[in-house]
């Protein structure tokens, strides 16, 4: 029953993310290139690597590494996101 409900949850949270992502990229003027997508992408694996790793029993330092290269991945390519509007 957790599973399902980890599963349905994180369902839900990563489908709404890359909405939320996609309707912002839609409205900008300016593009800013495949860099931009990077660090969204990045935190959009890091809990699916996460949910996998747990329903599939498979934890350890595969994992870890997994999920620290997507991090530093996704905080080295943040200085490629667009620039946020004052307003």
């Amino acid at each position: 029953m957790l599973e399902f409900f980890m599963l349905t949850i994180t369902a839900v949270l990563v489908a709404g993310y890359i909405y939320v992502i996609y309707t912002k990229r839609k409205k900008l003027k300016k593009d800013y290139g495949w860099k931009s997508y990077v660090t969204p992408g990045a935190f959009v694996v890091a809990p699916l690597v996460a949910l996998f790793s747990y329903l599939f029993e498979f934890g350890g330092m595969i994992t870890w590494f997994i999920l620290g290269i997507c991090f530093i991945t996704g905080a080295f390519f943040t200085k490629y996101l667009p620039e946020p509007r004052e307003g």
